[in-house]
């Protein structure tokens, strides 16, 4: 099942056309997941303005341009993109660089670790050994390790899940990198420890017409 959800989520709602506008199910599911994930930080004080989600559209179709030749971006990618730019994303920049050394920055990290399969498991192994004082780190890398398709199946999961490596080993703290890494995995993932809560957005955006949808784990 879950499987199944993660597949309506890449290829039913995923792929749009390359002039359309942005799916209101996907705005609505930006602002609550990312809201959630924000919860309890100083960026939850911070307005939304709506730019969010265009410059997160934006460099998402700019992101999947460079790395697969077209602008057909997944749900996944707008999550990923929008969320960057609720930090800032000017000039389409992710953390301060430039999309495109970041894209590069990504396919290194695949030819190091063998691929996207490599990547999803080093990556799970390096968040298990992270003194995470929540527990979060561990119990993420476990869940996530049951299924590393979801990681590393499609090509573009596969790059986001790689740039949500890279963006937390750049965090300060093993918490911050922990955190960094669940909050931008969970896009991809559909499930995640945020914390002491696990979140389940797999299903964030699968029907037409209704508000987004955010459970806890089963």
């Amino acid at each position: 099942m879950r499987r199944t959800i993660s597949i309506l989520l890449l290829t039913l709602l995923g792929a749009t056309p390359a002039a359309a506008n942005i799916p209101p199910e996907w705005q609505a599911a930006a602002q609550a997941v990312i809201a959630d994930l924000e919860r309890d930080t100083p960026q939850a004080a911070k307005p939304w303005t709506g730019a969010e989600l265009t410059q997160g559209w934006n460099l998402a179709r700019a992101w999947r341009k460079h790395n697969n030749g077209n602008v057909e971006i997944i749900l996944a990618e707008y999550l990923t993109f929008t969320a960057i730019c609720r930090q800032g994303c000017a000039n389409l920049t992710i953390g301060g660089q430039n999309y495109v050394a970041m894209a590069e920055q990504v396919k290194a990290l695949r030819n190091q670790n063998g691929g996207p399969y490599g990547v999803a498991q080093n990556a799970h192994a390096w968040l298990a050994s992270l003194p995470d004082p929540t527990g979060a780190a561990k119990k993420n890398a476990a869940l996530w390790e049951k299924d590393l398709d979801l990681a590393s199946a499609d090509f573009a999961t596969g790059n986001v899940y790689g740039l949500a490596w890279l963006l937390a080993r750049n965090r300060p703290t093993p918490q911050e990198q922990a955190e960094t890494f669940a909050k931008f995995a969970i896009f991809v993932q559909g499930k995640a420890w945020i914390g002491p809560r696990c979140l389940d957005i797999s299903r964030v955006a699968t029907v037409l017409d209704a508000p987004p949808r955010i459970d806890a784990c089963k």
